[in-house]
């Protein structure tokens, strides 16, 4: 896949890695949203993301593996991405 997305450093909340202890692979994840593949993210968030991609901005994914939503969100500065579950959203 090609990158579209820089990630800088990849990192994961505790409830994610809780995910990874029962089986949650984080690297096809990771690399869907480096690719440009925004998986489950509304329209709304889609076209945010393109307009991210060319002019910055914080770039967001949605997955739901195993059945649990999974955010993925690369900052707007592209120095890390980080995997969480919607309610470890930083305030």
């Amino acid at each position: 896949m090609a990158r579209k997305v820089r990630l800088g450093q990849a990192l994961a909340t505790i409830g994610v890695l809780e995910l990874c202890r029962y089986g949650l692979d984080l690297g096809p994840l990771f690399d869907r949203h480096a690719s440009g593949d925004w998986g489950d993210a509304d329209e709304k968030t889609r076209k945010e993301n393109e307009h991210a991609l060319t002019h910055g901005g914080r770039i967001t994914s949605v997955y739901h593996p195993n059945g649990r939503r999974v955010w993925i969100v690369t900052e707007a500065d592209r120095s890390r991405t980080v995997a969480m579950l919607p309610h470890e959203k930083a305030q």
